[in-house]
């Protein structure tokens, strides 16, 4: 009974019939093994190959007198010679460029630290009586005009004393032979016997009550962009934070701190800026 083949049989059957066709060998020889093809030549001859090209580099690097003519290498010399020589250039310039800098930076430093040096040191600003903090704080006669219609149409007041005081000292510019008395003054003294009963010239809040500084014992009333100060008091008869009324008493007068007698030193200011009282209410 003929055994019936698969396909992998088949195709062996083929493979066999093929070889004995190509090899002229008889139908009878059915078990053979192909020929397997080595590749163990192949790979040497490509590694003698590898070897030979590496010798001949080797072999034109330490010989290139012979492979190269004098000429193309003296032009290589040359190109070499100038190559390094501009890069020397480059650097050198580069150095004198920083030299250059630096030198200038020198020189405007010594310059600023000279100007530094000339300019007067200011000191720092205290709590003085007539005592400009800043330049900004002294309003400019067009702004203190300005500051003067706003604060007259803002707000109202009364005299800080109710008595017929002298005006000791007005605002602005003074002399005095005092060694104590500044030559700015801020606000504008008014003589009057200690213990003088001293009111608010206008509502607000009291947003200082202190007894440090040239001022002595005073206090400040804040009302929107407007403060008065109070200075010299003997007494003070409010605390911060207290809402006062125009006319409403709130300390008594005095001679504390940087004083030369009795008196009330009274200050104005709008937006920090000082204003003479003398020019809104009438003393």
């Amino acid at each position: 009974m003929e055994r019936v083949l698969n396909g992998d049989d088949k195709i062996r059957r083929a493979e066999e019939i093929y070889y004995r066709r190509k090899m002229g060998l008889p139908a009878s020889a059915r078990n053979f093994e192909p020929e397997k093809k080595s590749y163990l030549g192949s790979k040497i001859f490509l590694e003698i190959l590898i070897i030979l090209n590496i010798s001949i580099i080797v072999v034109a690097i330490q010989n290139k007198e012979f492979i190269f003519t004098k000429e193309f290498l003296g032009l290589m010399s040359e190109y070499n010679m100038n190559l390094t020589e501009s890069i020397k250039g480059m650097i050198s310039e580069d150095n004198n460029l920083k030299q250059n800098v630096t030198s200038e930076n020198s020189v405007d430093n010594n310059e600023v630290q000279q100007e530094v040096k000339e300019q007067p040191v200011e000191p720092e600003p205290q709590v003085q009586e007539g005592v400009v903090p800043n330049e900004d704080s002294v309003s400019s006669l067009s702004q203190m005009d300005l500051d003067i219609e706003e604060i007259n149409r803002s707000y109202s007041f009364q005299k800080p004393l109710d008595i017929e005081g002298t005006v000791t000292s007005p605002f602005g510019s003074r002399e005095s032979v005092y060694q104590n008395v500044t030559g700015y003054h801020t606000g504008i003294d008014i003589g009057a016997d200690k213990g003088t009963s001293i009111k608010a010239a206008h509502e607000g809040y009291v947003i200082l009550t202190s007894s440090k500084g040239d001022y002595g014992k005073h206090i400040k009333i804040e009302n929107g962009y407007l403060q008065t100060l109070y200075a010299h008091c003997s007494k003070i008869l409010v605390k911060e934070g207290e809402y006062v009324n125009v006319g409403q008493e709130i300390a008594k007068v005095g001679s504390t701190g940087n004083s030369t007698g009795p008196h009330l030193h009274f200050e104005m200011r709008y937006s920090e800026r000082f204003v003479d009282p003398a020019r809104i209410i009438s003393f």
